[in-house]
């Protein structure tokens, strides 16, 4: 079964080429590379392919404007498979397969 995941960013392409995302506290000297991006589990609560496509943008961006994350300049929807929590406790980090959708902010 296909997982989803929603990351915010500037650099769709580049992030799945990477496929991996940076963590670092102020105590901490240096940033610590993950095993996968940082985002957000999509899968769980939506089943894209029965989802129109006017109603996943919907939610995308609202989601960006009520987390903070519309300063972006594109909601990112990856296929993948989960690597971990995030340290952060803000969403998860996952392995990154594929760009499934990427819209605009």
């Amino acid at each position: 079964m296909t997982e989803y995941y929603l990351r915010f960013t500037d650099t769709p392409q580049e992030d799945l080429r990477r496929n991996s995302s940076l963590f670092k506290t102020g105590s901490m000297k240096k940033a610590e590379v993950l095993s996968g991006l940082c985002g957000f589990s999509f899968g769980c609560e939506y089943d894209l392919d029965e989802t129109s496509e006017y109603q996943i943008e919907q939610k995308t961006k609202m989601y960006g404007r009520n987390s903070g994350y519309d300063c972006y300049d594109y909601a990112v929807i990856y296929t993948g498979e989960y690597a971990e929590r995030n340290r952060n406790d803000e969403g998860v980090v996952f392995r990154a397969e594929s760009i499934y959708k990427i819209i605009n902010l």
